[in-house]
């Protein structure tokens, strides 16, 4: 695929396509891209296209994203893709890459920034796979563009930035060793830059270009001595941190041409950010290096940041107390934050005396805790923006939360005096709103004050475990909190919203240390703010309930079903017409607080099933007519939570037998499941099939013939090309051989369906434990005289796709020819399989007993179930066949045995029920890549035993090796050696 006009054209179209609103065009252009991808040249003619100035910007954009998808997932070979980028491809790319980063609008920099920055990782240096790198960046950072030296930079970051998270080893040390090459350059670029700034102090325009180099240097900086400090950097330290000082107190001219108001934060304080960072970065590791490489003598303290550190507590904390309070600057200053937080937290703590810590309260604190104009508008204009800031933990930049942060700092060494003066600024913000309620800013900085003072440690999940000592979380809630609340009504639920907001997070944040008489007195106040018409204040109260219906007092729950059960209802009722609100039509929050009362309720979830049939029959149908109107889903977590609500309904229908109940819940999901099926409606296929799944396991016998009409859906090709379907998928298929085997195997076009997905299943590394697993599901099922028919032929397919492995191959595939052959023989004896293999290759048993099934068992099976089976399998074919007995390998295989039992000696683990305080915190997003499970609709580790009636494995094996030392006289040595070895009795 040559990068000649014709094709670049023809990629361009099909680029376009992909952003066509008709679905048709969209995937059949996915699909043309899809083939593309594994032919010769694609990835260079992706390239080109990105770098060609004809194509429309949205298709360059589109080329970008498709050229960095690709390299993300195919430069380096895995198991998990289908293909990787030739080698030849790879040097063509690597031949234009670098220059086409240089030439791109800056809009696309990033994505080739970022496949730079994964072809790095692969190649660059130690392989030395790119060699002509390093000196290309050198030569670049020579030049006299400035357009160059930005691009050629921010290339060095995307490299270097790796350097940040990736764990400290020889091999990673010695690749900075190599960027450390481009030092000189780089702190020459510094010098140079800021030469120009105090030449060109007047000329915006060139101060924009300066600014954004000194920025990208200042991150390089932290990349590079992330890990530890290069010498290099030692030996000019005292240059960089003069050049930092210098940008931290630029002139007031400077600084004037910069202060434009602008909504996004100007390139000066980009730059100063950086520095902060910088400088964090030392306080909190570099103060003092202690160099122990040479053990044997005494350790040497290095003073390295110590002799600059009160120069830049003065230089930040100059900023800091100059730096307006406008939402832009909140990166700058939770940088800046953080270094004196670090400060305050280290050894030298020392700089602080009791005079700056009133000035910092006064000053920052104060200050930074208090509402803006800006907070207000996000509260009523973008609720789930500021919602995500406050409440999901989204506030680690805000001034709000780095000024919390500082707190912290503050009384790690100054505890008493720190309390003591926030006390006093928070009696006094309440007095003035005593007083006067219309100075409700007060109070709300106030709760934020005492919110940040008390916590001491949190999890997101388990909440607060460790508070100040110095303040009294009851007394407070008591004597400010709780009057509020009680005080709302029907009537006035909407009044003063953001107090109210304040209110509910003190709730949902000491919802531990309130004592539990508290929450019987707030679960009615909850239900009425439930009510509220302000999307924050309503969400906020379901966050509150959902998060204390998980409080446990040891190992018993706060709140359980006796509890719960008089709210039950009114609960559900106001939650679910809190969805009906615009801002809440997806508030995954709220649907999120619906599944855990299902879960909490357990079997009085029967008592409200025509409740939640109702509602959620409605959003589903919503969803569905979205879907057809080419509508896509704005919430992919409000829909997960919509599937785990509905799996929990179907959970306690199930278990408490009512028939009703389940062929309503039936009648509701299998008509929108067949529709999402035959429309491909990806995003929720996996859902779907899930609870299908669910309900098909535990529904009473006898099985509507409705399911039976839906399978053929499911054996079809493309459905199973999507990786997200496949494991619900492979787990619905073999509910359905466990539930009906007897209409399977009398529908014989249906049966070989079923064998030729496996057979297409098996030939893909993507898919061939899918094949195993519903293979095992046939062996446990299906009667054994049918094998003959079809299992010598699938077990000769895979024996062709093992002969293709790799020699070292310790995957998934691997794993499932043991577990299947293990199994084969486990339920069916070792006669038959043996059988089998001998009439294909003489001696083919003990061939893959010696060189694949003894040496990979305990490396490869590493599930209890699994393990189990392969005991019980190789024991019975070690045991009962006498060819067996003659194996060369029997004591080596025996062994292997006895070991897998001892590495399990703590027991099989059947029961697999997760707590229901599980806390559902995940990233959930729509691509076809990724499968979320749904955690009330899990099966019980025991219902996938496919051998339960051998409860336990270890002394199965013990009887069968009696048995068998009577039975073969010449093995009982060996047997007595192992039962002395593994203590066998």
């Amino acid at each position: 695929m040559n990068p000649t006009p014709e094709n670049l054209q023809h990629l361009a179209n099909f680029l376009g396509q992909t952003l066509s609103p008709d679905p048709t065009a969209r995937k059949g252009a996915e699909a043309q891209l899809n083939q593309a991808k594994v032919q010769p040249g694609y990835p260079l003619l992706l390239l080109r296209l990105v770098g060609a100035s004809e194509p429309a910007a949205e298709i360059r954009l589109q080329g970008a994203i498709q050229l960095k998808n690709l390299i993300n997932n195919h430069w380096i070979a895995s198991e998990s893709h289908d293909f990787s980028i030739s080698d030849a491809d790879k040097a063509a790319v690597k031949a234009e890459i670098v220059s086409a980063s240089m030439t791109v609008p800056e809009k696309l920099q990033p994505f080739l920034s970022e496949s730079l920055s994964t072809i790095c990782n692969a190649d660059f240096p130690l392989d030395q796979k790119w060699p002509e790198l390093l000196p290309q960046l050198m030569s670049n950072l020579d030049s006299d563009n400035p357009a160059v030296a930005v691009a050629t930079l921010k290339i060095i970051h995307a490299i270097a930035q790796k350097y940040v998270t990736a764990s400290h080893t020889d091999e990673l040390w010695a690749e900075i060793k190599a960027v450390l090459a481009l030092h000189e350059r780089l702190l020459r670029t510094h010098s140079s830059c800021l030469a120009m700034v105090q030449q060109q102090s007047g000329n915006k325009a060139i101060l924009e270009v300066l600014f954004q180099t000194l920025e990208l240097l200042a991150r390089i900086f932290y990349d590079l001595n992330y890990q530890d400090i290069p010498e290099v950097f030692e030996d000019n330290l005292d240059v960089w941190m003069q050049g930092f000082h210098q940008l931290l107190n630029l002139p007031d001219p400077v600084k004037a041409l910069f202060n434009d108001n602008d909504e996004k934060l100007s390139s000066l304080y980009q730059m100063q950010r950086a520095i902060c960072e910088a400088l964090h970065l030392y306080a909190d590791k570099y103060i003092v290096i202690v160099d122990d490489s040479d053990r044997g003598s005494r350790p040497d303290e290095r003073p390295v940041f110590q002799k600059h550190l009160g120069t830049f507590v003065e230089d930040v904390w100059a900023l800091l107390t100059h730096l307006g309070v406008q939402y832009q600057f909140d990166q700058l200053a939770a940088a800046a934050i953080r270094f004196l937080s670090s400060v305050l937290k280290g050894t030298h703590y020392t700089f602080f005396q009791p005079a700056h810590l009133q000035s910092i309260v006064n000053n920052v604190v104060v200050p930074g805790l208090r509402i803006r104009e800006s907070d207000e508008e996000d509260f009523e204009d973008n609720p789930l923006e500021y919602m995500q800031r406050d409440l999901e933990g989204g506030v680690t930049d805000t001034r709000r939360g780095v000024t919390c942060e500082l707190v912290n700092a503050m009384c790690i060494h100054f505890e008493a005096p720190t309390s003591q003066l926030c006390m006093t600024e928070i009696e006094s913000a309440l007095n003035q709103y005593q007083a006067d309620n219309s100075k409700w800013k007060a109070k709300d900085a106030a709760i934020y004050l005492f919110i940040a003072l008390a916590v001491k440690a949190e999890t997101k999940a388990g909440g607060v475990v460790m508070i100040n000592p110095h303040v009294d979380i009851v007394s407070f809630f008591q004597r400010y909190v709780l009057p509020d609340l009680q005080a709302v009504t029907a009537a006035n639920v909407s009044k003063n919203p953001i107090l109210m907001a304040d209110l509910l997070k003190f709730l949902l944040i000491f919802r531990n240390q309130l004592p539990k008489e508290a929450y019987a007195v707030m679960f009615p106040i909850l239900n009425v703010l439930l009510t509220s018409q302000d999307c924050i204040v309503h969400t906020y109260a379901a966050c509150c309930l959902e998060k204390m219906l998980t409080v446990k007092d040891g190992e018993v729950p706060r709140v359980g079903r006796v509890e719960l059960q008089p709210m039950l209802q009114p609960f559900l009722t106001n939650l679910f017409a809190a969805l009906n609100h615009t801002a809440s039509k997806e508030n995954p929050h709220i649907m999120k607080c619906v599944m855990r009362m299902i879960n909490v309720a357990q079997a009085d979830v029967v008592t409200v099933a025509a409740l939640l049939a109702g509602k959620l029959t409605e959003i589903l149908s919503d969803l569905c007519k979205s879907f057809q109107q080419n509508i896509a889903p704005k919430n992919p977590a409000f829909h997960h939570y919509i599937f785990e609500t509905l799996a929990g309904v179907i959970k306690q229908i199930c278990v408490a037998g009512d028939v009703n109940a389940v062929n309503a819940m039936e009648g509701m999901l299998l008509p929108p499941f067949k529709m999402v099926m035959e429309q491909d409606i990806t995003e929720f296929q996996p859902y779907f099939v899930q609870l299908v799944a669910q309900l098909l396991e535990k529904r009473p016998a006898p099985i509507p013939e409705v399911y039976v009409q839906t399978l053929p859906i499911l054996l079809q090709q493309p459905v199973w090309a999507s990786k997200a379907n496949q494991p619900a998928l492979s787990r619905l298929i073999k509910a359905y051989i466990n539930r009906i085997t007897d209409v399977i195997i009398a529908n014989q076009a249906l049966f070989h369906q079923i064998l030729g997905l496996i057979q297409f299943l098996m030939m893909s590394k993507m898919t061939d434990n899918y094949a195993f697993g519903i293979l095992n599901s046939i062996l446990c099922h299906v009667p054994s005289s049918k094998y003959p028919e079809f299992l010598p032929v699938l077990t000769n397919a895979a024996l062709d796709r093992f002969q293709k492995l790799p020699q070292a191959s310790n995957g998934k595939f691997l794993r499932g020819l043991i577990v299947f052959f293990s199994l084969y023989i486990a339920k069916h004896g070792p006669e038959m399989l043996l059988d089998q293999l001998e009439s294909t290759q003489a001696g083919l048993m003990e061939q893959f007993l010696t060189h694949v099934w003894v040496p990979k068992l305990n490396q490869v099976v590493n599930d209890s179930i699994d393990k189990k089976v392969c005991q019980i399998g190789m024991c019975r074919l070690l045991c009962e066949s006498p060819r067996a007995h003659k194996y060369g390998c029997w004591a080596t295989a025996m062994d292997a045995v006895c070991k897998s039992l001892q590495n399990n000696r703590g027991g099989i683990h059947m029961n697999n029920n997760v707590e229901d305080d599980v806390d559902f915190e995940f990233l959930v997003s729509y691509n076809n890549s990724s499968f979320m499970a749904l955690h009330n609709a899990a099966q019980d580790k025991a219902a996938t035993d496919p051998l339960p009636d051998v409860p336990d494995a270890g002394r199965f094996v013990i009887e069968k090796l009696q048995q068998t030392a009577s039975q073969a006289p010449n093995l009982a040595p060996t047997i007595q050696t192992l039962a002395q070895q593994y203590q066998l009795s």
